[in-house]
């Protein structure tokens, strides 16, 4: 058997390409398989084309295994890939002095990520307002700029939005887009080679530097001290550093020093979209992939599939694919039928709340039914603020219902958060109580 026609060619690789986004950081998937295509394809043998060499040897030498096992998935057994790059050919031998990997660069970006396509709502406008304004003022107002939260939720969308307009509008900056993870295999390798000038002088003489998933450098002691340095630098000169990470500084175990120079600038969380913002998401996405989906499904799709963006355009795709291959219209009936496993994913939030109720009215002693009712005794209070900062930590339920989970609005429910945040950041004993409760819960 062949898998010879287009339609099914491309149903394979979008179903491979699916796979990978849930393995990887948008940034890493970004870079090393989105322009992934496939040339030739038959049962035994895939023959696949992307960009240039150092996409093809970052896949070869890290990611490999992950890209045959998702095509594995796909067709429903092992083939032999054969990955070849649209520059192929031998790479020059370099003198031992050349230090051309580190004063030359191509610069990054994705043109079709910018603020007109970032889809705004309460859960990441403050976010997208502060990105906005780093664009339009590098180094002015927000240096650095640290943007976290959960995979999937539009921070790379936001870097190269942000690296867009600077482009735009200081045509003549020297701008780097690199993530965690690149930073710190240039730096072994710089080290290795013998090149730690040279890698200094790449980073240092930046305008504007996006650094996408810092949370790679964690318990790297010498790549922590090197960023240090680096970010040191281009702040004492007034340059710009955008940073995003999977969590806040605080939770991640970086020198002392590195989160200081983090927590000088602003720092800002993009939380999971809520029911309306996940609508108008399906929207958008659907319209960019040329899709008709009706109201009804939209509706129904936003309510049940909550994870994440990736998600939603994962979804989107798929029932594009299934409508094609059928020569039928997008119907409510079709949605459940073919997105069944993102139905029963989105399960998972109710399982949470239940696990998070069963957890901590075990470990403090108290009745669920006393920690969603009315009373206000203090140590009712101090278990159920904790309850509320669970569940907002641990699952994608909205403000509006958490709040319904305890009896409360939404404004309530933000000032038992924050009552927590701000005890942790004053108490440590309490930090830690409260880490060791979203540990255990997460077991």
């Amino acid at each position: 058997m062949n898998y010879a026609g287009p339609t099914e060619t491309g149903i394979i690789l979008q179903t491979v390409l699916d796979e990978l986004k849930s393995r990887f950081s948008e940034a890493t998937f970004n870079f090393c398989f989105s322009s992934l295509k496939i040339t030739s394809l038959s049962d035994t043998e895939a023959d696949l084309l992307t960009d240039n060499v150092l996409k093809k040897t970052t896949i070869m030498s890290h990611h490999w295994e992950a890209l045959s096992g998702a095509f594995e998935k796909a067709v429903g057994h092992k083939i032999n890939l054969n990955l070849r790059s649209r520059d192929d050919r031998p790479e020059p031998v370099k003198a031992e002095d050349d230090s051309s990997d580190y004063t030359a660069y191509k610069l990054r970006y994705n043109p079709a990520y910018t603020f007109d396509t970032f889809v705004v709502g309460s859960s990441n406008q403050v976010a997208a307002k502060t990105s906005h304004a780093v664009a339009d003022n590098p180094a002015e107002l927000y240096n650095p700029l640290f943007i976290y939260g959960p995979p999937g939720l539009g921070k790379t969308h936001l870097l190269f939005a942000i690296l867009n307009r600077l482009r735009e509008n200081f045509p003549h900056f020297n701008i780097l887009y690199v993530t965690g993870e690149e930073f710190t295999n240039e730096l072994v390798d710089a080290i290795v080679q013998k090149k730690n000038v040279a890698f200094r002088e790449k980073y240092r003489k930046l305008d504007v530097l996006l650094v996408d998933d810092i949370q790679f450098i964690e318990n790297k002691i010498q790549v922590q001290e090197e960023f240090f340095h680096t970010a040191d630098t281009l702040f004492q000169q007034k340059k710009q550093l955008i940073i995003t990470s999977d969590r806040p500084p605080k939770e991640i175990n970086l020198e002392d020093r590195l989160k200081s120079r983090f927590e000088m600038g602003l720092i800002v969380d993009i939380q999971p979209p809520d029911a309306e913002l996940r609508t108008a998401i399906f929207k958008r996405k659907s319209q960019d992939l040329g899709v008709a989906i009706p109201n009804t499904v939209l509706a129904f799709l936003a309510e049940n599939i909550r994870t994440n963006i990736r998600q939603i355009e994962g979804a989107i795709r798929k029932l594009k694919a299934h409508s094609l291959i059928e020569g039928k219209e997008i119907t409510l009936e079709m949605a459940v039928d073919v997105l069944g496993e993102y139905l029963r994913t989105a399960e998972t939030s109710d399982s949470m709340v239940a696990k998070i109720f069963d957890y901590i009215c075990k470990k403090y002693s108290v009745k669920k039914e006393v920690l969603t009712s009315g009373k206000r005794d203090s140590d009712i209070v101090y278990v159920r603020n904790i309850a509320i900062y669970c569940i907002r930590k641990l699952t994608d339920l909205s403000l509006k219902k958490t709040g319904a989970l305890f009896g409360r609005d939404h404004t309530t429910i933000i000032n038992s958060i924050t009552r927590v945040e701000n005890r942790m950041k004053n108490e440590t004993a309490y930090e830690r109580e409260i880490q060791t409760v979203l540990r255990e819960i997460s077991e």
